[in-house]
């Protein structure tokens, strides 16, 4: 497989469907079903804690609302009590305790021989930049499977630092920190 091959399957990988297939219901006219998709905005402004930041444009069928207030409530009474996949948390944990282990032999290595050798295990950081897209590909691999065999995750927006996917196949949730 040729790099650009490569390249491109990663961005594919990294890629968000984004989307919105739960009911809503408008405070403005009272209607409660499923909201106008109108596609998605990318937003730099995040919300920090159990506030949650909507990408997806949703609007009101019957009165034409902006809804966003309504989905962030709805996402956050959706995923709060969803936990975050173990598998998510030892990839994540493996990549710091990876990185932190150079760096302490690298102190050690320096107080031990007191000249710069000690920055030589620094230099083996460079190469765990590396394995940054490879920690970054399986752990978007997790949103990739589903107990149903047909995994359709699509992103419906971010809770805390949090990423929250829904399967359309099966109605799955699934929380990553990413």
């Amino acid at each position: 497989m040729k790099l650009k091959e490569r390249a491109a399957d990663y961005r594919k990988a990294m890629e968000l469907n984004h989307g919105w297939e739960v009911e809503l219901e408008c405070t403005a006219c009272g209607y409660r079903g499923l909201p106008d998709y109108k596609g998605w905005t990318p937003g730099y402004p995040m919300s920090f804690g159990s506030t949650p930041t909507i990408f997806a444009d949703l609007e009101c069928p019957a009165c034409g609302r902006d809804l966003e207030t309504e989905a962030g409530a709805k996402l956050g009474e959706l995923f709060s009590p969803v936990e975050i996949p173990r598998a998510n948390r030892r990839l994540l944990a493996l990549f710091i305790l990876l990185s932190a282990a150079l760096v302490a032999a690298s102190a050690v290595i320096l107080v031990l021989t007191g000249n710069a050798l000690g920055v030589i295990p620094l230099f083996f950081l460079i190469p765990m930049l590396a394995f940054i897209p490879v920690f970054n590909r399986r752990i978007a691999a997790l949103r990739q499977r589903c107990d149903c065999g047909d995994p359709d995750y699509v992103f419906m927006g971010m809770l805390g630092r949090a990423y929250c996917f829904r399967c359309s196949s099966c109605g799955k949730l699934l929380k990553l920190r990413d």
